[in-house]
């Protein structure tokens, strides 16, 4: 048999004999699988990362709306830049600029409660700017809350380089407020000679000036002077301003309706003017001729006219009528507003017909308002009840309940009020509905929705302001002063709510240790601040409920009556005086606060010293 041969393995296939295709798949092979590796850990990456990018985009779009809520703002376009700061908070309600754009907004608009809430958010996080601080410590201000204005003043008035003009009024304001007039005209004049101080910078010192001196001193002449200079320049920025000022200070005309405020509203007058140079006619002239004046510019002037010569005051009115009566919504708005400030609301009616009014919110009021001076009640029930109008729920009740009660029907007015309160949903609203219902005698409707809005926002101080000045109006001291504790407990670093705090319970008949704790705080107050009045009733108050009647008057010795202090300090001097051996003085001063409100213990102070 042959022998069989081996088997040999074929020898592997040299690499540059491997087919072309063979390599290309290879190769597509490779890719794919390098190229799925790289997608799974793309996917995984993005798994994670996928948040922290989605918050980053965001944060960058809630930020470029609060930029432009900021633009809107500046240009005073209210609607639109609320609409911006609100999409801006949806967007990412934990974006600081959105917060800083519902401040600032609130800041602008007098919403002096909700702009405090957000600035203080911001100033939880470390975030306010220089121009927030100003913002915040106006709206402090304005609300009320000494305590942070004065934080954020310090913060101002410390600034490396020096404070601004503007920093330096907010300092002179705060001053006003602690009725510490020697420091205030002391910051005013700092900024009225500062050359970096703007216009209105130095007309709002010159009236700040105006509204702490007499007319008869030299301050008040020297402020009064240089805000006649601005109105009489009229390429100066401030010069319209000024002759608004000077307009209503000379015709004692009445406010009038702001947007914010409603038919029947309180209207409060300006005190007459001192002699000036500057006279009604100069007045009238400056305000026709100047280049920004509008409808409600030549208004005013028209009215300094009439008033000048009340002979002419009847065609004055058909002139504004002629001239006004038949132009756009706005300038149809400021005429009826005009008409019925001068008593001229038949007018009104004749200019604004019904269905005019009922185009615009701002018409239909001024028309309400008309109807109202007409006391033509039964009218405005039947239009605010006939739905004509798609007015707020919590205006419209509000509105009625008023016609009501003018109409004798109580019940009904109840009725109207109660769903006001039900309709009155957030703070803002609740504190607009206490405003209004105290303006028009309905403490008892303040008072609920007063406390309505500190149950919906704990920390409203004008809610607790609201609440305060309704028990002392009425007299009742025991809950003014249950107010005042809880004040202080929430904002324990203000220190004139303690010194309200300290007072009353004085009046209500505290002595021993309380007394004494209260005589250390308001020596402290009153050595920081010597021209505080209400600190020193409280001083005086404290030793004479220790019986140290010589050292309580010790604390009205070389202080000055200028007749602007309020009635209760005033009751708590004379009594002092009293019992210190100044009888005489002391019935004087008693007679004199015989019609002053006072609250039951401070009449008491008194009541020997009237027999």
């Amino acid at each position: 048999m042959p022998s069989k041969q081996p088997r040999t393995r074929p020898a592997p296939p040299q690499a540059g004999l491997i087919p072309p295709e063979e390599i290309h798949a290879r190769r597509i092979r490779l890719f794919v699988f390098l190229g799925a590796l790289a997608v799974c850990v793309l996917g995984v990456a993005l798994y994670f990362a996928a948040p922290s990018i989605g918050g980053a985009i965001k944060a960058w779009q809630s930020r470029r709306l609060a930029r432009q809520a900021f633009a809107m703002i500046e240009q005073k376009k209210w609607s639109e830049a609320s609409a911006k700061a609100r999409d801006a908070y949806l967007l990412r309600p934990t974006e600081p600029e959105s917060w800083r754009a519902f401040a600032r907004l609130a800041s602008r608009t007098s919403q002096n409660a909700a702009a405090l809430e957000w600035w203080k958010k911001l100033d939880d996080e470390h975030r306010l700017t220089i121009q927030d601080r100003r913002d915040y410590a106006a709206a402090a201000l304005f609300a009320g809350n000494l305590a942070v204005a004065a934080a954020q003043v310090d913060v101002l008035l410390s600034q490396k380089g020096g404070p601004a003009p503007l920093d330096l009024l907010l300092a002179a304001q705060l001053a006003a407020r602690h009725q510490d007039g020697v420091l205030a005209l002391d910051y005013t004049q700092r900024v009225t000679t500062d050359p970096r101080a703007k216009p209105n910078e130095l007309l709002a010192g010159a009236v700040l000036v105006l509204s702490m001196t007499k007319t008869n001193s030299p301050p008040y002449s020297k402020a009064w002077e240089s805000i006649e200079k601005l109105a009489r320049d009229s390429t100066n920025p401030a010069s319209l301003d000024a002759l608004v000022f000077l307009a209503h200070q000379q015709s004692q005309a009445p406010s009038g309706l702001t947007g914010e405020e409603t038919p029947f509203s309180l209207r409060a007058r300006i005190a007459p003017p001192p002699a000036t140079t500057m006279g009604p006619v100069e007045v009238a002239n400056a305000l026709e001729k100047h280049h920004d004046a509008r409808p409600y510019h030549q208004l005013l002037a028209l009215g300094l006219r009439a008033q000048h010569d009340p002979a002419l005051a009847s065609q004055y009115v058909a002139d504004a009528v002629e001239r006004f009566g038949h132009g756009d919504d706005e300038t149809l708005a400021a005429l009826a507003a005009w008409l019925n400030s001068v008593g001229r609301a038949d007018k009104t009616l004749q200019v604004l017909p019904l269905d005019r009014a009922l185009q615009r919110q701002d018409l239909y009021l001024r028309y309400i308002d008309a109807l109202a001076a007409l006391e033509r009640w039964n009218d405005i029930k039947a239009l605010l009840s006939s739905e004509r109008f798609p007015l707020e729920s919590v205006l419209q009740h509000m509105l009625l309940a008023v016609a009501r009660t003018r109409l004798g029907e109580a019940t009904a007015a109840t009725n109207e009020w109660q769903r006001a309160l039900e309709a009155a949903n957030t703070a803002e609203k609740l504190l607009a509905l206490a405003t209004y219902a105290e303006q028009n005698q309905a403490s008892d409707v303040a008072d609920r929705a007063y406390s309505e809005a500190i149950r919906l926002a704990p920390k409203n101080r004008g809610a607790y302001a609201g609440r305060l000045r309704l028990a002392l109006a009425s007299g009742r001291t025991a809950e003014a002063q249950t107010m005042t504790e809880e004040i202080v407990k929430i904002w324990p670093d203000d220190a004139e709510a303690r010194n309200q705090d300290d007072y009353l319970r004085l009046l209500l008949g505290a002595s021993g240790v309380q007394a004494e704790a209260a005589e250390r705080q308001a020596q402290i107050l009153v050595d920081r601040e010597p021209f505080n009045w209400s600190a020193r009733a409280t001083l005086g108050l404290a030793r004479l409920r220790l019986g140290r009647a010589a050292d309580a008057l010790a604390v009205f010795r070389n202080v000055r009556v200028t007749g602007a202090e309020p009635p209760g300090v005033l009751a708590v001097r004379a009594a002092i005086l009293a019992v210190t051996g100044y009888e005489e003085g002391a019935r004087g001063d008693a007679r004199n606060l015989g019609a002053e409100h006072l609250l039951p213990e401070e009449r008491a102070l008194i009541a020997p010293l009237l027999q």
